[in-house]
């Protein structure tokens, strides 16, 4: 996979991410991709988390957020 192609293009960006096994999603920031998995920091509005590590294997998915994302976000607060 190159440098410049997807996830390593998000590098930087929020990100929606649901963990394996849940349904759930979380705002994230993604901070860094690599063979064995990625490092991302919890996002709360302009706050970020500390950094977490997890495997691919425990990425169901991620992708940009969308307008609703943010509007689901809100209603859980």
């Amino acid at each position: 996979m190159s440098e410049g192609s997807i996830p390593h293009a998000w590098i930087g960006e929020d990100l929606v991410l649901c963990r394996t096994g849940t349904e759930n999603w979380e705002l994230v920031t993604l901070r860094e991709v690599g063979e064995l998995g990625v490092v991302y920091a919890h996002k709360s509005g302009d706050v970020e988390g500390k950094p977490i590590f997890v495997p691919w294997t425990s990425v169901a998915w991620m992708r940009p957020p969308v307008p609703e994302d943010q509007d689901s976000s809100d209603e859980d607060e």
